[in-house]
């Protein structure tokens, strides 16, 4: 009797074992992947979970989910396990944030132990992968048993699928996964740094909310990939939430940076100030949802986003299509951000299988700033052509192209050797403009500034003062003196009045010289070289009366 009790008791344990193997998932040398369909149980929130009570409750609900996508709260899955040789494996729950996250082994014998703790915040993290949590399953001989996982999170992004990957293969994918966030997240934050630069050298606008743009979205996948928690564990806040926090700020500078790259600041109708509306109501939205629950900042960031991607598009092609430079850039940056956010968000709202979203968005969004960044620097190279240009304009007579007033005062302030000066006047140009025309005496004004130019050009430079008046200056340097340069320069000049007498018999030039030695200043030099300049003009008036 007591031998036939003992035959069942084995019978039962072998069926039982039996039955367990058909359900068991074995472990191999290949990835493993356990769908998120009916495989997690809700269990009760609790701070410090009882794996015992988790196990109790699990076996007493009826059903499992169909799946965590969308959900909050504590879940628990329960995951029979055989392995025919002893091996290391790595065990990842997909869900990007996890509050707390705890893994235990059940033997066959019903025996309980935790292997890990992978909770996201106030506990160092044994296992280092980016956008993901993952712990270490070792099982020293052949052995069947069951894996409880029981993980809690304020929202549930994605399916919560758990793949099981060989040692060999997990350090492999997570140093592509590490490698890939770092890189990515350092450009992101290297280019911020240059526009921060670029800001504090130039005070544009454009620049602050290039860094703004580049800078956060930076931060916020820094602490989304879970570098927070790395840097600082012991966090009272789970820092992975920090990204979607962040991403209002983000878009917000992002709408302003579109908004003064293309000047529509510069412009009045209101439909120019459509990106300052959009940008406002992101900042503002990024501040209240400091106070919100979490499902509603999830929720509230992808709407912002999904306005962004038709907005940014929209602008880019629109500005694209008026041949403005600077939105070859902005445009491609934003198409290849938009539809890895495009892909982003299906992950968050649909079930399917495709490349890491996380990683998608980062390589597409380091793309996008790099050519944001091209963007601004283009912005900055026609600001400076534009700055030239109005410099120019300041500096040089718009008609005969010489230096004005201005560029001569400075030119004047720069002097530091010897010097002279010659004050010219055209003579006759009153009697001119009266007999051919305004226009002949300008085409005079700027045949006489042409020739100075030819004349004194290895000399000094030539500046119109007035309507027919011209200022040469002079610097004396190591190949001449004042006296030379004073003898060479009276020579060319009177080439001159002979070449403009050649063509304009009626007119000619009339100048005065003076050097730095006759004047204590350079007023003092002008006004001796002004006073020559009209006794010469007296003797051309007196020999043209003489002649008549």
């Amino acid at each position: 009797m007591k031998n036939l009790f003992i035959k069942s008791i084995l019978l039962i344990v072998s069926c039982w074992f039996a039955v367990f193997s058909v359900n068991a998932h074995e472990l191999t040398s290949e990835k493993r992947v356990i769908q998120d369909d009916a495989l997690w149980h809700l269990v009760d929130d609790n701070k410090t979970p009882d794996i015992t009570q988790l196990i109790k409750q699990y076996n007493q609900s009826s059903n499992a989910i169909s799946s965590l996508l969308g959900r909050s709260g504590a879940a628990l899955a329960k995951l029979p396990i055989t392995a025919m040789q002893a091996g290391n494996w790595y065990v990842m729950p997909v869900a990007n944030f996890v509050d707390q996250g705890h893994a235990y082994w059940q033997d066959e014998l019903g025996n309980i132990k935790q292997l890990a703790d992978f909770s996201q915040f106030q506990q160092p993290q044994s296992v280092v992968l980016m956008h993901g949590q993952a712990f270490k399953l070792t099982l020293k001989k052949p052995s069947t048993g069951n894996l409880w996982i029981y993980i809690k999170a304020k929202h549930y992004p994605t399916p919560a699928h758990i793949a099981v990957v060989p040692e060999s293969q997990f350090i492999a994918s997570s140093f592509v996964v590490n490698s890939l966030s770092i890189v990515t997240i350092t450009v992101m934050l290297m280019l911020a740094i240059m526009a921060l630069i670029l800001f504090i050298k130039t005070r544009y606008k454009v620049a602050a909310f290039c860094f703004g743009y580049v800078g956060l979205h930076g931060l916020g996948w820094a602490m989304a990939a879970g570098l927070g928690q790395i840097i600082y564990p012991m966090s009272p806040v789970n820092t992975s939430y920090a990204g979607m926090y962040l991403f209002p700020f983000a878009i917000g500078c992002a709408s302003y940076f579109a908004y003064y790259l293309f000047n529509f600041n510069r412009l009045k109708p209101i439909k120019n100030r459509l990106l300052v509306y959009y940008a406002n109501i992101a900042l503002l939205l990024g501040v209240g949802m400091l106070f919100l629950p979490f499902t509603w900042v999830f929720y509230l960031s992808h709407l912002l986003a999904s306005i962004w991607v038709w907005v940014s598009l929209f602008v880019g092609y629109k500005m694209l299509s008026l041949q403005d430079f600077r939105a070859k850039y902005f445009f491609t940056g934003n198409l290849v951000y938009s539809l890895s956010l495009v892909y982003y968000m299906l992950s968050h709202f649909t079930a399917f299988d495709g490349p890491s979203p996380e990683l998608v968005v980062m390589l597409a969004l380091s793309i996008d700033c790099v050519c944001i960044v091209m963007s601004l620097s283009e912005w900055l190279r026609l600001k400076q052509q534009e700055f030239n240009h109005v410099m120019h304009q300041s500096r040089f007579d718009a008609l005969t192209g010489v230096g004005n007033r201005l560029l001569l005062n400075e030119k004047l302030a720069d002097l530091q050797n010897k010097y002279l000066v010659v004050f010219i006047d055209c003579d006759s140009i009153k009697q001119l403009n009266d007999q051919l025309g305004h226009a002949q005496g300008d085409q005079f004004l700027i045949y006489v500034a042409d020739l100075m130019q030819q004349q004194l050009a290895d000399l000094g430079q030539v500046f119109r003062t007035g309507g027919d008046e011209f200022i040469g200056l002079c610097e004396v340097n190591q190949g001449n003196d004042l006296v030379s340069l004073k003898w060479n320069i009276e020579k060319r000049l009177q080439e001159i009045n002979i070449q403009v007498k050649q063509r304009w018999p009626a007119s000619g030039i009339s100048y005065g010289i003076a050097t730095s030695e006759e004047g204590k200043s350079a007023s003092q030099c002008l006004s001796i070289a002004d006073s020559r300049m009209y006794e010469v003009k007296s003797q051309h008036k007196a020999q043209a009366t003489s002649e008549v």
